[in-house]
């Protein structure tokens, strides 16, 4: 659906900033904030085994869960906070109101 390429999800932010495990597919969004083996895992949308594959692969390497969750908690913190977020659209909105 080009919805879900298009607009970035709150989901994975909300799960990185509660310091959760999740799989995500490979859709624009989620490729935006979602760096694989790091923050979370990925998966190839619409690939129910892809989908097994990644849970599997989570749920068998349980020494890799305290990297991510802090990893994704870490860039909530750093990255996809609210003070980073407002300042991109600051020159956008600066520049239409001198427009108009």
């Amino acid at each position: 659906m080009r919805l879900t390429e298009l607009v970035t999800p709150l989901k994975p932010l909300e799960a990185m900033a509660q310091g959760q495990l999740f799989v995500a597919s490979d859709v624009g969004g989620h490729k935006e904030l979602v760096e694989h083996n790091k923050t979370g895992i990925l998966f190839k949308a619409g690939d129910r085994q892809a989908l097994a594959q990644a849970i599997l692969e989570l749920l068998n390497n349980r020494q890799n869960w305290p990297a991510l969750k802090a990893n994704g908690r870490q860039f909530v913190e750093n990255v996809r906070n609210w003070r980073n977020s407002v300042a991109n659209y600051r020159e956008p909105y600066t520049r239409l109101v001198k427009q108009a």
